[in-house]
């Protein structure tokens, strides 16, 4: 009776019931066959393959010292090389084993042995360039280098020739073609001693690979925004020394001494704006409530700052009038109120003589006398 009593109470529940029964069977039947499946693993031994470990580098500063006593000294190298003239080439300056790679000591890259006094055995199994013959021992710690340095605004393969020594590929471009001998004292990177444009240009020539100005962007970043209409080799013309700009290539006349300004010293860096080309950009005119911008409507900026009147509008005609003592006569001793609707005749600046005073001034005085002559005739 209570059996029948269950079920019918049973039968009783509502139907949504049966979703939180279904679900909690199901997550029971998933952490059986969790336990049951660990309990499996640890019951049946199976081998787990170690991970991968980085490869080392054989440090050998302390095995060195029979590599040190040759080539730190010039008549060592003299008395055991073939060709004494050619030992200078293989001399390393000694302070070059506290550098970062010459820390690493001769054999970690050279390979060798340093710690023999015959040549031949201390030269067995030797490597002139490693960056050559072994070049992913470089990447043991040079794998992560970028191939865009802004702050030196270059370019560089580093990603190509990677790829290349990863995939086994053959590379004609090894770290030693820039980078030089890095353990014995040369480190571009520093910036201490650095690797000119001339490096670059020598290998591309030996290697018989295109040289042209105009690809200067394949390996510089140009700090100016000027690609659209300009080339670095419309102003550039020096690999060598980049500041070296013909000024002919300016789209405004740089007379005097203005051609011989940096051009940053005028322009706003980098992209030349904030110039109107009018001498007022940089000069501040010394003329009050005279002038525009342009002063060379009356002065010649590629000569002293003299006044130009020939080229002054107006100003010509009466000037030719004037000459001889005149042109001692600074802008200011005659118009020492204003420039402009001056009273040109004589008696603006002199004072009539009393010879004159019968009348015969009140005429202009360039009708009897000429200003480049004596006064009397």
């Amino acid at each position: 009776m209570s059996e029948k009593l269950s079920l019918s109470r049973i039968g009783e529940w509502p139907r949504w019931t049966i979703i939180p029964i279904g679900l909690g069977l199901a997550g029971l039947a998933i952490v059986l066959g969790l336990l049951l499946e660990s309990a499996a693993s640890a019951l049946s031994p199976v081998q787990v393959e170690p991970a991968p470990t980085m490869p080392t580098i054989a440090y050998s500063g302390a095995l060195a010292d029979g590599c040190h006593d040759c080539h730190f000294s010039l008549p060592a190298l003299q008395a055991s090389a073939v060709d004494p003239d050619t030992a200078k080439a293989y001399l390393i300056e000694a302070e070059s084993v506290v550098t970062p790679h010459g820390k690493l000591g001769c054999i970690a890259c050279h390979g060798g042995d340093g710690q023999v006094a015959d040549k031949g055995a201390a030269h067995q199994g030797l490597m002139a360039d490693m960056t050559a013959q072994e070049p992913e021992q470089c990447l043991i710690c040079h794998e992560d280098i970028p191939s865009v340095i802004p702050g030196d605004r270059m370019r560089v393969p580093h990603d190509t020739i990677i790829e290349r020594i990863q995939q086994g590929d053959p590379c004609d471009v090894h770290c030693s073609d820039c980078h030089g001998g890095v353990g014995h004292g040369f480190d571009p990177v520093s910036g201490a001693k650095f690797c000119s444009m001339t490096v670059c240009l020598d290998c591309h020539q030996e290697r018989n690979l295109e040289i042209q100005m105009a690809d200067c962007d394949a390996c510089h970043l140009g700090p100016h925004d000027v690609a659209t209409s300009l080339t670095c080799s419309d102003c550039h013309t020096s690999t060598e020394v980049w500041q070296q700009v013909d000024p002919g290539i300016h789209p405004v006349s740089l007379p005097g001494k203005h051609g011989e300004m940096a051009c940053f010293q005028c322009h706003q860096y980098p992209n030349f704006e904030g110039l109107n080309n009018v001498c007022t950009d940089c000069h501040e005119s010394g003329h009050s409530g005279w002038g525009d911008q342009d002063c060379t409507g009356c002065h010649d900026p590629g000569e002293t700052w003299d006044m130009a009147a020939s080229t002054w509008d107006g100003h010509a005609e009466r000037w030719n009038q004037y000459k001889g003592e005149h042109l001692k006569v600074a802008c200011v001793g005659c118009h020492y109120e204003t420039y402009v609707d001056m009273d040109p005749s004589c008696s603006s600046c002199h004072k009539t003589p009393k010879s004159h005073e019968d009348g015969r001034a009140e005429g202009d005085c360039a009708q009897c006398h000429q200003a480049d002559q004596p006064w009397g005739e």
